[in-house]
């Protein structure tokens, strides 16, 4: 059995879509030392038929299935154990990377053993064709500064390693659909995190993908999992507190794409702030 250094993650649900062109992003790769895993969660669309099509299309692909859906922490957890790679990357079913994304994530990961997961900044692109550059911190300190404020990754952006995110426990399904912020932070308490300063990922936004469908959810779960940190990992002051007590507020009363065009703006501002004093 052949053990490939990378191994790419993509859950599918109902992502019938868009799920080739995320597909045939990763294949367009100028690192060529992967495999991808396809797992379907259940999905009522075509997705499987798709799946199946791509697994006897490429060698290095495998595809996984679920007949009933079981959770996105739980089908991350599955692919875990069924990786091959040392590094696990992450991408979703909509989502696109860029040929040399997996090249520099790997090359970063080699130089920077100190280091447990490592981003990007992301394009985020609409409909109407218009794109725009959200941007994360870079080093482990200016992250872990604001990581109880703003996340520390876009998670299709991530390349981690797979044996660290074993230890931790991998993904608490209890946390979703910001399961991925939890496991951050567990990883985050074993070593370090990072962010390489350009984008390396398109995200494609639109009023089905998971972050905007299930906004509402999200709005809760983040306020749960701030707190569990509050408690795991670092005490935050009251006026913190206070900000999750106003986000989760403003995440049940307003629409999801106005949550969003002000968390873009704080994250902005942060990142600018933070990055202005290097």
């Amino acid at each position: 059995m052949h053990s490939h250094l990378v191994s790419v993650i993509i859950p599918v649900f109902n992502g019938a879509s868009f799920l080739v062109e995320a597909v045939d992003s990763i294949q367009k790769s100028n690192f060529r030392d992967f495999e991808i895993l396809l797992i379907n969660d259940g999905s009522t669309d075509n997705s499987k038929m798709l799946c199946k099509i791509l697994e006897e299309k490429y060698a290095n692909l495998r595809f996984f299935d679920f007949e009933k859906n079981q959770g996105l922490g739980r089908v991350l957890n599955f692919a875990l154990k069924e990786a091959r790679g040392n590094y696990i990357c992450r991408l979703n079913q909509d989502d696109h990377m860029l040929p040399h994304r997996m090249a520099r994530q790997v090359e970063f990961l080699e130089s920077h053993p100190e280091v447990v997961a490592v981003g990007s900044h992301i394009t985020h692109f609409f409909d109407d064709g218009t794109k725009e550059i959200l941007k994360y911190l870079e080093t482990d300190e200016e992250i872990k500064k604001v990581w109880h404020i703003v996340g520390s990754f876009s998670d299709p952006s991530v390349m981690y390693r797979r044996d660290v995110a074993i230890r931790v426990g991998g993904y608490e399904q209890s946390f979703w659909p910001v399961d991925d912020t939890h496991m951050w932070y567990k990883m985050g308490m074993e070593g370090k995190l990072a962010n390489i300063q350009e984008p390396l990922v398109e995200v494609r936004w639109h009023d089905k993908a998971g972050s905007v469908y299930y906004f509402r959810e999200m709005a809760w779960q983040i306020y749960r999992v701030r707190r569990w940190a509050h408690h795991n990992v670092s005490k935050s002051p009251l006026w913190v507190q206070l900000f999750w007590i106003i986000q989760l507020a403003a995440g049940m009363i307003l629409t999801p794409k106005m949550n969003w065009k002000v968390y873009r703006l704080i994250k902005k501002l942060t990142t600018h702030g933070i990055a202005e004093k290097r």
